[in-house]
């Protein structure tokens, strides 16, 4: 712990009042490049302090009354020994800002700042990080972004989940959408928005908690998710609605469609494959993961082979595999004015977004039998939970074929003569 100086002019209140009003502080050195400063005025006094920055110059800031006329309660007016402290931690304070380190009490939004750093940020400019942004900022940052980490309780963020569920949804300016709130729909809507928020402030929280910046997560883990809230089924694309689609689209644009259909990859790690990512003997593709950060293999079919073989014959390895007919790469939202000329040209109804390829590929892995796990896996997640979530009926509806077509005939009814009667009216 650094000592008290002593200093017989600025120590005592009877030695200040002796001393000259002057606008330049009375300066005592505190260590090399720290000062403590008693700026002396008609009034009364105050503390100040000098610390160096570097390049000769120096900062200088106000840290409190003096107790020249009042006694010191530490916090407004202060005395001696408490305004070297003071100046210590400033200068402390100064130097973690000229390191770009973040000082003062550690909030719900500097938590929100670091996740988008670190989890938003490296998945560039499209849709999906826009719209992480847009409802961190809406139901995280302005509800609760002045909460000191420290101090969140279970109570607080029950209530902030409530909220979000019993009040209407908003447009993008802020005004309310004029919705029945008594509608089952409207109220099932508005608490799975409530769930997608709780599950965004969960990460923000979990990665504090993971970075040393609150002592425990037992507060928030308490709190449950709204249940049965989801949407009953995702949309996917029928066989005939594939073949419409890529029908109606240009042949850069088509290429891409292929390329979800066949690996059911998200489109940013799709747009970012090149030549050296694609593996002819093994009939596979290394995808980044952007937005897990664990890559991942992509194992193909044999059609999803042959594409791959003709995308890549020829090229170089750091080429990436799709580009837009100029040779310019597909950027994060450039899909959008293609897939929404696409659904029209091929007359889709509902419109099928460029994330439903992603449906579709699953969707029909998982009707033909492929074991959720595989698919899992194959589209770059780490457990079954997700699929279960989206495409449980269809398993259900694979169960109910294979065992209608693979239980044998047990027998026991050749030669009754017991024919079924049907129901009085």
């Amino acid at each position: 712990m650094a000592r008290t100086v002593r200093d017989s002019r600025l120590e005592t209140r009877t030695a200040r009042l002796k001393l000259a009003p002057r606008g330049k502080p009375y300066y005592r050195a505190l260590d090399q490049g720290l000062h403590i400063g008693y700026r002396k005025t008609t009034t009364g006094g105050r503390w100040v302090v000098r610390a160096y920055a570097g390049g000769g110059q120096y900062i200088t800031q106000t840290l409190g009354d003096a107790d020249d006329h009042a006694d010191a309660d530490g916090d407004l007016v202060i005395d001696f020994s408490t305004a070297q402290a003071k100046a210590r931690q400033r200068a402390a304070e100064l130097e973690a800002q000229a390191r770009g380190a973040r000082i003062g009490p550690y909030t719900v939004a500097d938590a929100c700042e670091d996740y988008d750093c670190e989890h938003v940020r490296p998945h560039g400019k499209g849709i999906g990080p826009r719209e992480t942004r847009r409802l961190m900022n809406r139901e995280i940052r302005l509800p609760l972004g002045q909460v000191m980490l420290a101090k969140i309780t279970t109570a607080m963020i029950r209530n902030w989940l409530n909220d979000i569920a019993a009040r209407p949804p908003c447009y993008s300016s802020g005004k309310p959408k004029p919705v029945d709130m008594t509608d089952p729909e409207v109220k099932r809507r508005r608490k799975d928005t409530a769930n997608r928020a709780r599950s965004l402030l969960f990460a923000v929280l979990n990665h504090a908690y993971n970075e040393g910046r609150v002592a425990s997560d037992g507060e928030w883990r308490r709190v449950k998710a709204f249940k049965a809230t989801s949407a009953a089924r995702v949309r996917y694309l029928t066989l005939g609605e594939v073949r419409r689609l890529l029908n109606a689209c240009p042949a850069d644009f088509r290429a891409l469609v292929r390329g979800m259909l066949l690996t059911g990859a998200r489109p940013g790690d799709l747009k970012r494959l090149t030549v050296a990512d694609f593996n002819p003997d093994t009939g596979s593709l290394a995808l980044a993961n952007r937005k897990s950060g664990r890559p991942y293999v992509c194992h193909l079919s044999n059609e999803g082979v042959k594409f791959f073989g003709e995308c890549t014959a020829g090229r170089e390895l750091s080429k990436l595999i799709f580009a837009r007919a100029d040779g310019s790469p597909w950027g994060d939202d450039d899909h959008q004015r293609p897939m929404k000329e696409a659904n029209k040209a091929a007359k889709l109804d509902p419109p099928a977004t460029f994330y439903c390829l992603r449906h579709t590929y699953c969707s029909h892995a998982i009707m033909a039998g492929v074991p959720m796990l595989v698919v899992a896996h194959n589209v770059g997640h780490s457990d079954t939970r997700m699929l279960e979530k989206h495409y449980g009926h269809l398993t259900e509806d694979y169960a109910k074929r294979v065992l209608r077509e693979g239980l044998p005939t047990w027998g026991g009814d050749e030669g009754t003569n017991i024919v079924p009667m049907r129901g009085a009216k």
